[in-house]
């Protein structure tokens, strides 16, 4: 799905040289349907309506070359998807597969079941996990916990999901600490005095500084999941570097993340933080 299904291939360039330093997490679940005949058809026609009037381009971009789709758990889809990456990634293993996006009904087929641990017993995944919205998570691990090594699931100061996973062994991996919802945190923070000053004072972070701000929280999330792993996306090279030196070096201290906690536990920010992302999707 990521970079139009050819990020497995490119990444596959380093794992064939450094196989034995990395672990591996793929997922399986959606599709990109990048030969789709309605789709290339749409493209050509709003290429040649560009052309004729180039206005055009203003208001009707040309569409995506691919569109992706949900709910590919058939057995023959399903293992396609496992062996095409094992070969982008030329590895004859994955270390993690994770069913993405996937259902309680998803789960509920015998089938696939069946097919995860053949998977498992041919040596090609050495662990099973889902991947998708918290709510859907909780209701699978209900019925199936004992099937699943791995849980993704999106996780933020705003909802603290990671919560609501039931403590096992299994590893929690999460993300979506720093989404839309970050800016848009940023953006009261610079309009409102008040609400910053007791951000600074509890936090001894300038919550007007987004890289500040962003470095407590996502030092916040790896506190909250300290056996797990959190990920991050960012397409500034600087960024990510700039994250992991700040959580490596520990950077934010206990303190700071306690005072954080307490800010979270005011009934003020609690009813804030709700107004403004309870219709949002992470």
């Amino acid at each position: 799905m990521y970079g139009a299904g050819r990020a497995e291939s490119i990444l596959g360039e380093l794992a064939a040289r450094k196989r034995e330093r990395l672990v591996l997490a793929s997922k399986a679940g959606i599709v990109p349907q990048s030969h789709a005949l309605h789709v290339r058809a749409m493209g050509r026609s709003i290429r040649l309506l560009h052309n004729v009037a180039p206005s055009s381009k203003n208001y009707l971009p040309v569409p995506s070359n691919y569109l992706p789709r949900f709910g590919a758990f058939g057995l023959v889809e399903f293992r396609k998807s496992v062996e095409t990456s094992l070969k982008e990634l030329r590895t004859d293993y994955l270390d993690i597969l994770l069913l993405h996006e996937c259902s309680a009904a998803d789960v509920e087929e015998t089938d696939l079941i069946r097919l995860l641990d053949d998977l498992k017993r041919e040596g090609k995944v050495r662990a099973i996990g889902i991947a998708t919205g918290i709510e859907e998570t909780v209701s699978i691990l209900q019925r199936h916990a004992a099937l699943f090594d791995v849980v993704q699931i999106p996780n933020a100061i705003w909802n603290m999901n990671v919560r609501k996973v039931p403590a096992t062994n299994r590893l929690v991996i999460t993300h979506s600490s720093l989404t839309s919802r970050f800016k848009k945190l940023l953006d009261r923070l610079l309009s409102d005095e008040r609400m910053a000053a007791e951000w600074r004072s509890l936090t001894q972070v300038d919550p007007r500084d987004s890289t500040e701000l962003a470095h407590l929280l996502l030092a916040h999330a790896l506190n909250a999941n300290p056996n797990g792993i959190v990920i991050f996306f960012s397409s500034n090279p600087s960024n990510v570097v700039a994250n992991v030196r700040s959580v490596s070096s520990r950077a934010i201290d206990e303190k700071q993340i306690a005072g954080l906690n307490a800010l979270l536990a005011r009934k003020h920010v609690a009813e804030f933080l709700d107004a403004s992302f309870r219709d949002l999707s992470f």
